[in-house]
């Protein structure tokens, strides 16, 4: 018997821990699922879902039960989950996720605790729950915070076995829940629920009648119409807080709906009657849309007979619903009804007849068109023109000789709705006969229909003596010219004096040329007459050649101002600015650069400043023209129109700029406004200096807005990253936080300290004769060495902008290392034509800037480099040319890049000029260092978080990333990433993070060509507890050597969490330790000898040596803190010391 009681308990014991190995996978499945949400697209959102669902009830079950209490937990993945999957099982064709959705969320409303949780599943039963749902929401009814979620949800379940579980709980139901359970019988319309609704109707409790009353119209019964009158009644058929106005229309709707036509009619006919206050309008507009729904065409008597009220609110609701019914009935009964009607009533019917397109009443409308009532005789217009089109052109036309301005207005509008060429040829014909005022809009619409046969007609009214038509007429012509116009065109050119007729012939002018050809051919065309013309009349066709643009036209309007008069020149200033590009900046901020004349300055400033808009530059570079446009500001709304423009640049330089004039006061508000729009469009941009802009700004903002847009930035400051940001590496005054160069890195390294002492106090004497500060500009003189920062940096991201002069050549040096280059690019002789910013000591990597960013000689440049373990990014001006590059290590290239150095400004025997020099330190991870045990073992590291030296192949999909190095495949990257060098046999020790379904490998002993698999060995690298992975073979999971020898499985972390490997490979034996466990044990050889166990041929187990390989498989992971021990060069173990024999 003992023995049976021990077997049953061992048994038990076997079963439970089953059972935990069970839930152990499941959760663990849920978790690696979870981990893929949100979805990145609809193709991941898809696949997220069917995995979702494959999980089956215990594993939806297991997500929503890990649903924790508000501020216990983040519940963002799983509602994610869940409410996505609630989505895509109520998709036509899921049945079988539907039900099993709402079963899980109904088991795991038992195992969640918080009602916020519970609230959350109740509401995905809403869209996933039927029937086998409403034994598990009942409970809830009585429950004062959820009933009302699982009322609504048994409502919108809308089945009998639903609505009786509701009336079930109605009945007892403490008075908190009334109220939601009768609010859901109403929303499910259970007409079993009346009687016990009606009786709550007439409760002296507002809400709990109010919502009953509501409940009732849902419904909509004959036997409530009393009730749901006699409340209506009682707030005098208006609207109050009871509602009860609004329930009863919406009840009589509902009781149509119903099949009970009559008696809603009957009850509409009786409201109609009982409203006739003009407060009681909404309701009684209501009472004859609940009629007419009922009655259709046989509603129109009454709809007619509504006209005769003097409520026009309520007359338009009749004419509205009338005016669907005129196809079937004719206008007949509407018409008869406006000859008795008062003029407004006329005027809303033809209004009424318009909107229908009512062709039959087409005669009648017109007559109306010689009514005396204005309003009758503005709706006739309108109408007619809609349903008329070109019919009603002679009446229309016929109008304008006789109209009122607003009756013009009217015909106007019609006019240019109407179809057909008949509009423009009948409008030319009528001209000469119309009054001045209709005269011009005449002209407005043939202009607005580009009818060029007309010109002639136009043109001959531009000596108008009337104004208006004069200046119809004169704008008009751009809408009309053509080439053959061009001769009377030139002869206005020269001879109006009129500048608003003078810019509408330049215009016409323009239009005229239009079919020349290119823009040189449309130039010639203008300088050939323009050079025919006198010479007092040439700088009136400048505007004309601003407006084609091109090379050609540019320069001759170049020509005419420096060889010009005042009057000339200010013609030509005034072309170049409303040129048609920005082609024409760099000319205009010449002018403004040479201007004597004050008001010369301005013109070509504005100028230059609105063609620093229209220029496609790159924002930085816009500032850049901004910064050399404000060196020639002399007045304060010079200043403030150019501060203006940078809200919309939201560059570093821009708020580094708009800055510099806070202190201001006629700035300080077009400054303020900048730096607040472009410090809280970039939340990148933050460090002591910035925050001190921004305190400044908040304390300078005056409008309405001011008090908000204060605590946005109070706001935006407490969001902002705790780290340092942005500190300024130059203050503008002096060489403070800068020192003399000591020879190279390495050569420091070296030195004592007391020798680099002395250097260091040599090489700062002659910086601060070679370096100095002048104008806020770092400058230096063109003899000397480099100039370099007190403080050393790792990872880090650096704004400085530079300026050369001819022949220059410098760099700024990254690590003590040279150099991201700068020089002058038109020294072809030795490269420089490739552009700034290369890494130009690079030899395996690339070198080149991947374009020409440089601005001209003298103008300055915007560098933004990034320097990230040993990769470099760099923009110039704003446009990338260099992207994510290795530096190499200029000193000694068998070394990686330092992981910690100095910055430094090139000295190269030319003179240069930097500015807004500001660095950001980047936070990292400290290198990995081996441990004392390991460095006794002869390990060596191959990645230590900050560079990838000893890495080879593809260093694009795999990179650094918080000191860990990152696989990403959608980086467009191909290959693998293997060991520079090769090894025979080896310890080698990683740490790897695993993302769901991830899938990589460890190739040993490989060539770097070819399936590492078989030409070599690979160690698979798996997350084997994806379903993706559920049917692999044995020496297909994680630690196996692939094809060859199965691992055991059981041992990788869960999702999310590090994991540490070791695989030691000695001849053919090969062990693999997972997390501490031995995962493989083998020997290659003897396992292979009959054949591999996936039957393929694997000519790599022959190989003795060879490179170690991350083998990417399309997968996004992270590897870190890897080493390497060399078996075949393992220092010997250290000697033993004798011991001496003691005598005895």
């Amino acid at each position: 018997m003992k023995k049976q009681i021990y077997t049953i308990l061992a048994l038990c014991m076997l079963l439970s821990q089953a059972w935990a190995q069970t839930d152990d996978v499941m959760a663990n499945k849920a978790k690696a699922l979870l981990s893929k949400f949100p979805s990145q697209n609809e193709a991941a959102l898809k696949k997220n879902m069917e995995e979702l669902g494959q999980l089956g009830k215990p594993g939806l079950v297991q997500i929503a039960s890990m649903l924790t209490p508000l501020g216990k937990g983040d519940n963002t993945k799983i509602q994610y989950a869940i409410g996505g999957f609630t989505y895509y099982a109520s998709q036509a064709g899921k049945e079988d996720f539907r039900k099993t959705a709402a079963e899980a969320y109904g088991e795991a409303l038992s195992k969640v605790t918080d009602p916020d949780s519970k609230n959350f599943l109740i509401y995905q039963l809403q869209t996933v729950g039927k029937d086998e749902s409403v034994e598990v929401l009942k409970p809830y009814l009585k429950d004062e915070r959820l009933s009302g979620p699982a009322s609504r949800t048994l409502a919108r379940i809308g089945s009998p076995v639903a609505g009786a579980a509701l009336l079930q709980g109605l009945e007892g139901a403490p008075e908190s829940t009334k109220i939601a359970i009768i609010e859901a019988l109403g929303g499910a319309r259970y007409k079993e629920a009346v009687p016990m609704i009606e009786k709550s109707a007439v409760n002296e409790d507002l809400l709990l009648r109010k919502v009953s009353l509501f409940a009732l119209s849902e419904i909509g019964t004959p036997s409530s119409e009393a009730i749901l009158m006699a409340a209506a009644q009682k707030a005098n058929f208006g609207y109050d807080e009871s509602d009860a106005t609004a329930v009863y229309l919406k009840y009589l709707a509902r009781l149509a709906e119903n099949g009970n036509a009559a008696a809603a009619e009957k009850a509409a006919l009786a409201l109609l009657k009982n409203t006739p206050d003009v407060k009681q309008t909404p309701t009684r507009s209501s009472a004859l849309k609940i009629y007419s729904d009922i009655k259709k065409r046989e509603s129109v008597p009454v709809l007619v007979n509504a006209l005769q009220s003097a409520d026009p609110e309520y007359r338009i609701a009749a004419l509205k619903l009338g005016q669907k019914y005129l196809m079937a009935d004719g206008t007949t009964p509407w018409l008869n009804a406006m000859k008795k009607a008062k003029p407004e009533v006329q005027a809303e019917i033809i209004t009424m007849l318009g909107h229908a397109n009512s062709l039959d009443a087409l005669p009648t409308i017109q007559k109306a068109l010689a009514a005396k009532d204005s309003k009758v005789k503005m709706a006739a217009i309108w109408a007619a023109g809609k349903i008329g089109q070109e019919k009603s052109l002679p009446a229309l036309i016929n109008v304008l000789k006789t109209a009122s301005a607003e009756e013009v207005a009217v015909v106007k509008s019609s006019l240019l709705t109407i179809k057909g060429e008949g509009v423009v040829n009948q409008l030319a014909t009528a001209l000469p006969t119309l009054p001045a005022a209709s005269q011009a809009v005449a002209i407005d619409v043939i202009a607005a229909r580009e009818a060029n046969a007309k010109f002639s007609n136009v043109f001959a009214l531009l000596k108008s003596p009337n104004v208006d038509v004069s200046k119809s007429a004169y704008t008009a012509l751009k809408s009309l010219t053509t080439a053959n116009d061009l001769p009377q065109m030139y002869i206005l050119l020269n001879t109006v004096t009129d500048a608003g007729q003078m810019a509408a012939i330049q215009k016409a002018v323009v239009a005229g040329v239009k079919s020349a050809g290119d823009a040189k051919a449309k130039t010639d065309i203008i300088l050939k007459q323009m050079q025919a013309s006198p010479a007092d009349k040439q700088s009136n066709y400048l505007a004309v050649l601003a407006s084609i643009g091109g090379k050609t036209a540019l320069n001759s309007v170049v020509s005419a101002y420096n060889s010009g008069d005042a009057k000339s020149k200010k013609a030509a200033i005034a072309a170049l600015s409303s040129w048609s590009d920005a082609s024409a900046a760099g000319d205009l901020l010449s002018i403004a650069k040479k201007a004597t004349d004050s008001e010369e300055l301005t013109l070509a400033l504005t100028g230059y400043v609105a063609a620093t808009a229209k220029s496609t530059k790159t924002p930085v570079n816009k500032v850049i023209m901004l910064r050399e446009a404000m060196t020639l500001a002399k007045t304060d709304s010079q200043k403030i129109a150019i501060l203006k423009e940078l809200p919309r640049l939201r560059t570093f330089n821009a708020l580094l700029f708009a800055g510099k004039y806070l202190d201001n006061p006629a700035t300080e508000q077009a400054a303020a406004q900048a730096v607040m729009a472009i410090a809280l469009a970039n939340k990148g941009f933050y460090g002591p200096e910035i925050r001190d802009l921004l305190t400044k700004t908040a304390s300078l903002l005056k409008g309405k807005d001011a008090e908000y847009a204060r605590e946005s930035i109070k706001r935006h400051l407490s969001e902002l990253p705790k780290d340092e940001g942005f500190v300024a590496l130059f203050n503008g005054k002096d060489l403070t936080g800068w020192k003399g160069l000591v020879e190279n890195p390495i050569a420091r390294g070296k030195m004592s300290a007391d020798s680099l002492a002395y250097k260091q106090k040599k090489a700062d004497e002659a910086a601060n004769k070679d370096w100095f500060a002048k104008d806020g500009e770092l400058v230096f003189s063109g003899h000397g060495d480099n100039l370099a920062t007190v403080k050393q940096y790792g990872d880090f991201e650096m704004y400085v902008d530079w300026k050369i002069q001819k022949d220059g050549d410098a760099g700024i040096y990254l690590r003590g290392t040279p150099q991201v280059q700068i020089w002058d690019t038109s020294r072809v002789s030795v490269g420089a034509q490739v552009g700034s910013g290369g890494l130009y000591n690079n030899q395996k990597n690339p070198s080149k800037p991947s374009k020409l960013a440089d601005n001209a000689i003298g103008d300055w440049n915007t560098f933004h480099i990034t320097m990230i373990g040993d990769r470099v990014s760099v923009d110039l001006n704003g446009e990338n040319v260099v992207d994510n590059v290795i530096l190499e290590n200029y000193w000694d290239r068998n070394l990686p890049i330092f992981a910690k150095e100095q910055i430094e400004l090139q000295a190269h025997g030319n003179q240069i000029n930097y500015r807004d020099v500001y660095v950001r330190e980047i936070e990292r991870p400290e290198p990995f260092k081996l441990s004392d045990a390991e460095q006794k073992e002869g390990f060596k590291v191959l990645f230590d978080g900050t560079d990838m030296f000893n890495w080879v192949g593809n260093r694009t999909d795999y990179f650094i990333e918080n000191g860990a190095l990152v696989v990403d495949p959608k980086k467009g990257g191909k290959g693998n990433l293997y060991t520079k060098d090769e090894y025979s046999d080896f310890d080698f020790r990683f740490e790897f993070q695993l993302t769901p379904g991830a899938n990589n490998g460890l190739g040993i002993r490989t060539p770097m060509e070819g399936d590492a698999a078989y030409v070599g060995t690979e160690i698979q690298i798996l997350d084997n507890d994806a379903d993706i992975y559920k049917d692999l073979h044995e020496y297909q999971y994680h630690g196996s050597a692939y094809g060859i020898i199965p691992a055991k499985r059981g041992f990788l972390k869960p999702m999310g969490e590090w994991n540490y490997e070791e695989v030691r490979v000695q001849g053919s034996k090969i062990k693999v330790t997972l997390n501490g466990t031995v995962i493989l044990d083998g020997d290659l050889a003897e396992a292979s000898k009959n054949g591999t166990v996936d039957h393929k041929e694997h000519p790599g187990l022959k190989r003795t040596s060879g490179h170690l390989g991350f083998l990417g498989h399309g997968s996004e992971l992270k590897f870190r803190n890897i080493r390497i021990a060399d078996l075949t060069k393992t220092p010997a173990e250290p000697p033993v010391a004798s011991k001496k024999k003691r005598k005895k």
